[in-house]
C-alpha cells in the first residue's frame, strides 16, 4: 500500500510538475513596515506551507490553476486568510497586526536581538535551516549559516562524532548557546558537545547568531558571542509526518521521522522527532551510533500558553580526540593514535517548561523551569612498560537545575519597548576515575558546584529614523571545588570562588531610507563590555585536582576573570532581490585566559593564566542576491586581525612581542551558487578559503595550519513539495586540509599536528513529507 501511495504521489509530482506552472510570490510584514522572518504561508487545500525568507519574501511554484485559500501566520501576531484565484504570476503581499493571543516566540525575545537593534547578527529560519541540512553536526551548519566562525571534526566527516568550532578565532567555550532561552553550555566547562543529540537540526524553528558581545543572554558569557535557537513552534505547524533518509561516504547511514499534529480543536499541539546515525568516521577508529528523541507539547488559551520542550540523546563514539604529526599524516591520513577500544558512552537530556501569560496588549511574562543533565564514560587506553593493555575510565556526571522569568513590555505605538528578566541556576559535577574493569571501586571521585543569579533590562526607543538601545546585565558567580582528600593524602580545602560582575551594551541605528520603500539602507553602531569566569579546566590544567595543581588551585588569584570591551559598527541593505550586512568590529581583551604558564607534571597541559593585553578586529559580511529570477548568490567573509601585545612563556628568558593568537586566521570566505536548472531542480556550487593561522603563541612559521581552498557541488529536487531528493558532493578536487592542531613534541622539538578533515565525500537524502 505505501509503495503505490508513493508511487501515485510521484506520477501526480511529476505531472504537475508539466501542467502547473503557476506561481505564488510576495512579502509579508509586520505593521511597521518591517520584514518578518520566518512567517508561514499556508495553501491550506493543497496542505502544503512555506516560510518566508530574511527579507520577507516567499515564493510558492508550480500551482495547479485554481481557486485557493491562502493563510499567513507569524508568533505574535494575527493571521490573516485570503481567497485568491491562482492562474499565471500572482503576488500577494500583506502586513500583520500584532495579537493578543500569547505566541511560542516570546520564549526568545529577551535573548535576541531585533532585526534593527545594534548587533552584529544573522538570523536564519526554517527555510533557511532545511536548505543547508543534511543531517551533519550542528556546528558545521552554524558554518553555513554565519560569517566568522570555523568548525574542525575529529573523526574526519563534518558528519558525524565530535566536532568543534571557534569564533571570531575563539573556542566554543566563549560562545553562549541556549535553545528557547535555556543554557545549553555545561556551565562549569562552558562547551556544547552535539554529538550528544544528533540531528538537532532537524528540530530547529530559527537560530541567531550574534558576534562579539550582543545582547544579553542566559547562562555562559557572550563573550566572543552567542548562538540562539528557537524549537519547532508547534502551533503554526501543518498537521504533518516526515521521513528523512541520508546514506553516504565512511559508511554513513541516517534516519529520522518526525510528526506534527498542529493545533488541535482541544487547543493542544504537539511535535516529536526520533533520529539516528551510524558512521564509521573517516579517520582510522573513529565510528559513531548515536540515537535522540526530541519532543515538544503546548497547550493554548486565549492569553496563556503552556510548553514542555525535551530531548535526550545517547552516543557512542570511538575517540580521536588527539591531532597527528604531519609526518604520520602524509604516510596515512586517516591516522589515529587513539586505541580503538576506547569507545565512550555518553547521554545529554533536558527538559523545559514555559509558561507565557500575556497580560494585555503591552505586557507579557514568560516564565521557565529546566532541568538538563549528561553523564557517561570516557576511557583512555595505554600500553605499561611490560606490553599489557590498560584502561582507565574517566566517567563524569552533570545536574543543571534552573528558573527564569522575564517581564517584556510594548508600548501602543510600538517605538518602545522594554525587557527585564532574572535567571538562576545550580550546576553540579562529579568526576571519577577507575581503572577498567574495576567500576565498583574507583580510586578517584571529586564533586564541583556552580551557582549563579543574573538580572537583565533592555530597552529600546525609535524616534522616527533612529532607534536608541541598551542593555545591563548584572552576574553573580560562584564556584566550589571539593578535592578528594583520600586521593591526595592530606586534608584540603580549596576557597569558593566569587565574582559579581556588571556587563553594560548601549547603541543605536539609523535608517536611511523609507521602510516602505523598495530598498532599505541603514547604519547601526554599539559599545558593550563583558566578562568570562574562568572553567573548572583554566583553574586545574587538569581533569583532575592533585598534587600538581593543588596549590593553583587554593590560589583564588592564579588565574582570574577575562574582559572584553567591544565596538561594532555596521551598514545593512536590504532589497527584494538583495541584502547585505558589512560589519566592523575592534574587540580589545583584559586578562585574557590561555595556556602559557609552566606544565604541571600530573597533567596534559600548561598552566592557564591571564596574559597580557590583546585585541581582535575586522571586517565581516553576509550577502544574499538573486542575479535572476533562478539564479542565485549567497555568502559571507571575514578578514580579521588579532594581536597580543606580548607574551613571555615560563621558564624562557625570551619575550615575544606583538604576537597572534592561535587558530585565528586573517581570511574566511564562504560564497555559494545557486541556479534552478528547470522548476524544482536546484544545481549549487560553494567555495570555502581559509588562509593559514599559527599553531602556537611564538608564531614559529614551521608551526602553522596551512590555508585552503574546497569545493562542494550539490543537487535538489522537490517534488510536489513533498518529496525531495538531495545530493551533495563535498571537497570535490579531494584536498588534504586541516582547520585545526596543535604542536606535537618530538625528540627534535616540535612538529605540526592536525586533525584531517573530510577527503572527497557524497552524501544524498531522501525526504518524504505526508
Amino acid at each position: 500500500m505505501f509503495l503505490r501511495n508513493l508511487v501515485t504521489s510521484l506520477v501526480l509530482g511529476l505531472t504537475i510538475s508539466a501542467n502547473g506552472q503557476n506561481t505564488l510570490t510576495g512579502t509579508v510584514k509586520n505593521v511597521a513596515g518591517e520584514p518578518l522572518i520566518g512567517a508561514a504561508v499556508q495553501l491550506v487545500e493543497l496542505k502544503f506551507g512555506i516560510t518566508t525568507d530574511v527579507n520577507g519574501d516567499y515564493e510558492i511554484q508550480n500551482i495547479e490553476t485554481g481557486t485557493y485559500q491562502v493563510k499567513v501566520s507569524y508568533l505574535g501576531y494575527k493571521t490573516i486568510k485570503r481567497t485568491l484565484e491562482i492562474s499565471g504570476n500572482v503576488q500577494f503581499d500583506c502586513s500583520l497586526e500584532p495579537s493578543v493571543f500569547i505566541s511560542e516566540g516570546v520564549t526568545i525575545s529577551a535573548v535576541r536581538a531585533a532585526q534593527d537593534e545594534p548587533v552584529a547578527q544573522v538570523t536564519k529560519g526554517l527555510r533557511e535551516i532545511e536548505r543547508e541540512f543534511q543531517g551533519q553536526d550542528a556546528s558545521f551548519l552554524l558554518e553555513e549559516l554565519s560569517p566568522s566562525i570555523v568548525t574542525y571534526s575529529e573523526s574526519g566527516t563534518n558528519f558525524s562524532n565530535y566536532s568543534g568550532f571557534r569564533l571570531r578565532g575563539m573556542d566554543q567555550t566563549r560562545v553562549n548557546m541556549t535553545l528557547n532561552g535555556v543554557p545549553l553550555n555545561d556551565m562549569i566547562d562552558q562547551g556544547v558537545f552535539f554529538s550528544n543529540f544528533t540531528d538537532f537540526g532537524n528540530s530547529i524553528q530559527s537560530v541567531q547568531v550574534q558576534r562579539g558581545v550582543g545582547t544579553s543572554s542566559n547562562g555562559t558569557s557572550s563573550y566572543a558571542g552567542s548562538i540562539n535557537f528557537e524549537s519547532i513552534n508547534v502551533f503554526d505547524s501543518v498537521p504533518s509526518a516526515q521521513i528523512q533518509l541520508t546514506a553516504g561516504s565512511f559508511n554513513t547511514l541516517r534516519s529520522s521521522a518526525e510528526v506534527r499534529t498542529g493545533k488541535m480543536k482541544n487547543n493542544l499541539a504537539f511535535y516529536a522527532r526520533y533520529a539516528g546515525i551510524m558512521s564509521d568516521g573517516y579517520r582510522r577508529n573513529t565510528g559513531t551510533d548515536s540515537r535522540s528523541f526530541f519532543f515538544s507539547g503546548a497547550w493554548f488559551a486565549e492569553k496563556h500558553l503552556l510548553k514542555f520542550t525535551g530531548f535526550i540523546g545517547r552516543t557512542q563514539n570511538e575517540l580521536a580526540y588527539a591531532p597527528v604529526a604531519i609526518e604520520d599524516i602524509r604516510v596515512d591520513p586517516r591516522t589515529n593514535y587513539i586505541s580503538p577500544n576506547d569507545v565512550d558512552d555518553f547521554g545529554q537530556w533536558m527538559a523545559q517548561l514555559q509558561h507565557n501569560y500575556q497580560i494585555n496588549q503591552r505586557l507579557s511574562l514568560v516564565s521557565t523551569v529546566y532541568y538538563g543533565g549528561a553523564g557517561g564514560d570516557f576511557p583512555f587506553g595505554f600500553t605499561d612498560d611490560f606490553g599489557n593493555f590498560n584502561q582507565i575510565n574517566y566517567p563524569l556526571y552533570n545536574d543543571h537545575l534552573g528558573a527564569m522569568s522575564q517581564l517584556n513590555y510594548v508600548s501602543t505605538d510600538s517605538k518602545t519597548e522594554i525587557n527585564g528578566g532574572v535567571h538562576a541556576y545550580s550546576f553540579l559535577r562529579t568526576n571519577i576515575e577507575q581503572v577498567v574493569p574495576d567500576f565498583d571501586n574507583p580510586y578517584y571521585e571529586d564533586e564541583s558546584r556552580k551557582d549563579e543569579f543574573a538580572a537583565f533590562a533592555k530597552a529600546r526607543r525609535t524616534f522616527g529614523s533612529l532607534t536608541l538601545f541598551g542593555d545591563l546585565q548584572v552576574r553573580a558567580v560562584r564556584l566550589s571545588l571539593e578535592p578528594d582528600t583520600e586521593f591526595l593524602g592530606v586534608e584540603a580545602t580549596i576557597p569558593e570562588r566569587d565574582w559579581v560582575f556588571f556587563n553594560p551594551k548601549i547603541g543605536a541605528s539609523y535608517t536611511l531610507s523609507n521602510k516602505n520603500s523598495a530598498n532599505e539602507y541603514s547604519v547601526y553602531t554599539s559599545l558593550g563590555r563583558t566578562d568570562r569566569e574562568p572553567t573548572r579546566f583554566d583553574i586545574l590544567g587538569s581533569t583532575q585536582i592533585n598534587s600538581g595543581n593543588i596549590s593553583i588551585a587554593q590560589d583564588v588569584n592564579s588565574v582570574d576573570a577575562e574582559y572584553v570591551n567591544d565596538v561594532e559598527f555596521g551598514v545593512k541593505t536590504r532589497g527584494r532581490d538583495f541584502a547585505a550586512n558589512v560589519n566592523f568590529f575592534f574587540m580589545q581583551f583584559e586578562n585574557e585566559i590561555a595556556p602559557i604558564g609552566e606544565f604541571i607534571p600530573e597533567g596534559f597541559v600548561q598552566v592557564y593564566k591571564n596574559q597580557e593585553a590583546s585585541y581582535r578586529t575586522g571586517v565581516e559580511a553576509d550577502f544574499s542576491w538573486r542575479v535572476i529570477r533562478r539564479v542565485r548568490i549567497y555568502g559571507n567573509a571575514t578578514w580579521m586581525q588579532s594581536r597580543i601585545s606580548e607574551f613571555a612563556p615560563e621558564n624562557e628568558d625570551i619575550v615575544y612581542k606583538d604576537v597572534t593568537p592561535i587558530l585565528s586566521p586573517d581570511w574566511n570566505v564562504n560564497t555559494s551558487v545557486e541556479v534552478e536548472i528547470i522548476d524544482n531542480l536546484f544545481g549549487y556550487v560553494s567555495g570555502r578559503y581559509l588562509s593559514e593561522s599559527f599553531l602556537e603563541l611564538t608564531n614559529d612559521p614551521s608551526l602553522i595550519v596551512p590555508e585552503s581552498f574546497i569545493v562542494d557541488l550539490g543537487v535538489r529536487y522537490t517534488i510536489l513539495e513533498n518529496f525531495e531528493i538531495k545530493v551533495d558532493l563535498n571537497n570535490v578536487f579531494d584536498e588534504l586540509y586541516y582547520t585545526n592542531g596543535a604542536p606535537i613534541a618530538t625528540a627534535e622539538g616540535f612538529t605540526p599536528g592536525y586533525f584531517v578533515q573530510p577527503p572527497r565525500n557524497v552524501f544524498a537524502t531522501l525526504t518524504m513529507k505526508f
